[in-house]
């Protein structure tokens, strides 16, 4: 094992709902050294999170799937960068899975 990593199987962490059809699988919780938060969301067909502002960066990829921001829609491979203060109404009607990384926590 290297000194200083921490490896684990994204199929050992269970999922938790945050909304009706989006679940998450934290895959680096915050702390108080180093506050990121780093998971992925999968979003069911049809699963939408409604309005969602953010006061810190968020970056997202899509891994698979179709994400919508409320705009357009996003396939697999797409990066999106929301800024403090950006909004988005997060949704996908075809199901998506999707890496969320959030630097502040």
């Amino acid at each position: 094992m290297l000194e200083g990593f921490r490896f684990l199987s994204i199929t050992d962490v269970p999922p938790k709902e945050v909304k009706e059809g989006i679940t998450a699988k934290i895959l680096k919780e915050g702390t108080a050294e180093d506050p990121s938060v780093f998971m992925e969301l999968t979003f069911a067909p049809g699963a939408a999170f409604g309005r969602d502002e953010h006061a810190e960066l968020e970056i997202l990829h899509v891994l698979e799937g179709e994400f919508s921001d409320g705009d357009a829609v996003h396939g697999p491979g797409t990066v999106i960068i929301g800024h403090p203060g950006s909004v988005h109404f997060p949704a996908s009607s075809s199901g998506c899975r999707v890496l969320a990384f959030h630097p502040q926590g």
